[in-house]
């Protein structure tokens, strides 16, 4: 069984074709599964901390490893699961942790103004009550963000960068198709500001993440991703700046005149 990168593989000895420890300090384990046909197979790479335990792991791999592979190649046999235990719900769609955060935020939310108002400060009650606004507007705006700026720099950090080729347009979305490296076809839908190759618009460069090829990005310019950095910071850092002024800093200023 192998936990890495928010996936579960269980990987049975049949599915292995090699095992060699590797990196610096030979602390690491790449695991070579079997091909089709002759082909060169998948490789899985396993970062470890103790030299003594790769070593022994590569050892009792290479001594269990059967020395043919299975004729649909050892990518079939291994399973995979996300790691993370979260179960998302009907309804809204939240898992139990955004729910409990929820209520959390809520009940902060109603203790804030019911303290304020028990303490005589309607001024200040009514700027914690109109304060829920630039929160969630602010929020909107910088959560989504930087849910997009961790899946580009997780999927650049294990990624393979090859051409997309346009596939199919549906109303106002594009849709590229790309080929990963195990010859597998999959489709991402284009980023608005993202520019073809040599100035031809119906190839574009992407990056898909090796372990999830179903998992891409599609490359953008410094200066595209340096606005919209901009943007964001300026957008919803002043959104969450003026809810802190309406909300949290007027129960500070509260403390600070008793």
């Amino acid at each position: 069984m192998l936990e890495q990168k928010g996936l579960r593989r269980r990987i049975p000895i049949e599915a292995v074709e090699e095992a060699r420890v590797v990196g610096r300090g030979r602390r690491s384990v790449e695991i070579a599964l079997w091909g089709v046909d002759g082909s060169a197979g998948p490789v899985l790479t396993l970062d470890g901390r103790d030299a003594a335990q790769a070593v022994r792991l590569v050892e009792v791999a290479n001594a269990a490893r059967a020395d043919s592979g299975p004729p649909q190649g050892g990518a079939a046999l291994v399973e995979e699961r996300p790691a993370s235990t979260s179960v998302r719900k009907k309804g809204l769609g939240l898992t139990r942790r955004e729910r409990a955060v929820g209520i959390a935020l809520l009940v902060v939310y109603i203790g804030g103004l019911a303290v304020l108002a028990w303490a005589g400060e309607p001024q200040r009650a009514a700027l914690w009550l109109l304060g829920v606004t630039p929160a969630l507007f602010g929020l909107l705006i910088v959560v989504p963000s930087l849910r997009w700026a961790w899946k580009r720099w997780t999927v650049r950090r294990r990624g393979v960068t090859v051409v997309a080729v346009l596939a199919r347009r549906q109303r106002k979305r594009t849709f590229f198709r790309y080929t990963d490296l195990e010859g597998g076809t999959h489709e991402i839908e284009s980023d608005y500001a993202v520019r073809g190759i040599g100035g031809d618009p119906t190839r574009i460069e992407v990056v898909y993440d090796r372990q999830r090829p179903d998992r891409a990005i599609c490359s953008l310019a410094a200066s595209t991703l340096l606005w919209r950095t901009v943007g964001v910071t300026l957008a919803g850092g002043l959104l969450l700046s003026l809810a802190f002024i309406m909300m949290p800093l007027q129960l500070i200023l509260l403390l600070l005149s008793e």
